[in-house]
């Protein structure tokens, strides 16, 4: 979904449990390290794009170690949740800008 914002994370592996996914696609994507104990669930979003369904969770991410950088040439940006409804993304991110700026 090349030019629309999202949210960082990706595709799990065979074998792959959630948590290890993410923490593999931060290093990946951001260039950062993250234990599996300062991840956090919060939230999913279900999405039913024509190809393929789409369970999508949300992460609470306390603490890292590194400088987050876009790895893979993305632009990355800190958004307040008030302001996440102004950025242009895949259909399924969006029920989850609702839930952050309710959240948080």
């Amino acid at each position: 979904m090349a030019g629309l914002w999202e949210f960082p994370g990706g595709k799990i592996e065979a074998g792959e449990r959630p948590e290890d996914a993410l923490v593999r696609e931060l290093k990946e994507e951001l260039g950062i390290d993250v234990s599996e104990s300062c991840l956090a669930p919060l939230t999913f979003a279900s999405h039913a794009y024509e190809t393929f369904h789409l369970l999508m969770p949300l992460w609470v991410c306390r603490g890292w170690e590194g400088e987050i950088h876009g790895r893979e040439g993305q632009e990355l940006a800190w958004v307040r949740p008030n302001k996440l409804s102004s950025y242009e993304m895949p259909p399924a991110d969006v029920p989850l800008v609702a839930f952050l700026r309710d959240f948080l």
